[in-house]
């Protein structure tokens, strides 16, 4: 999986490969020096949380 991130560090898409997210920039009129690409298969996954935990969070919204 690839994210595309603006010049603002925000990520705007993220997508199966990089074809997906260059064309996303396109649409939206990203030159090719407001965003990087970045790989997002590499970064930590974060462990879920527990089931009673996020239900009652859930709740609360």
């Amino acid at each position: 999986m690839i994210g595309l991130y603006d010049h603002q560090g925000l990520l705007r898409f993220a997508g199966r490969d990089s074809d997906d997210c260059l064309d996303y920039a396109d649409l939206f009129g990203l030159g090719p020096d407001g965003y990087i690409l970045q790989s997002l298969t590499a970064c930590a996954e974060v462990p879920p949380l527990p089931r009673a935990l996020s239900v009652a969070t859930a709740q609360s919204v």
